[in-house]
């Protein structure tokens, strides 16, 4: 997890404009839907992957804290970048 994490950091330093390749999260397995954010980071059911940067879809997410406390709406699929959409809030039990 740090290297992913100093991955990520070393790529966004050496790229500040988003030009070069980028660090996202990409599913290692089939996410399904109704699945906590908190449980894709406790069984790491992401990986750090490097791909060009007009390959990144919109709203990719590079750093895992950006799920948390969230859910997934719709399956995501193994290979299949993690992006702002694919969540929502956690709903209350209240």
């Amino acid at each position: 997890m740090l290297a992913a994490v100093l991955l990520i950091v070393g790529i966004r330093s050496t790229n500040p404009t988003s030009s070069g390749p980028l660090a996202v999260l990409v599913a290692k397995r089939l996410i399904p839907k109704g699945t906590t954010g908190n449980a894709i980071w406790r069984k790491e059911l992401y990986l750090v992957t490097v791909i060009p940067s007009g390959q990144v879809e919109a709203g990719a997410i590079s750093d895992p804290a950006n799920f948390s406390g969230r859910i997934v709406v719709a399956d995501i699929l193994p290979g299949q970048q993690l992006t702002s959409a694919d969540f929502t809030a956690e709903a209350s039990d209240g």
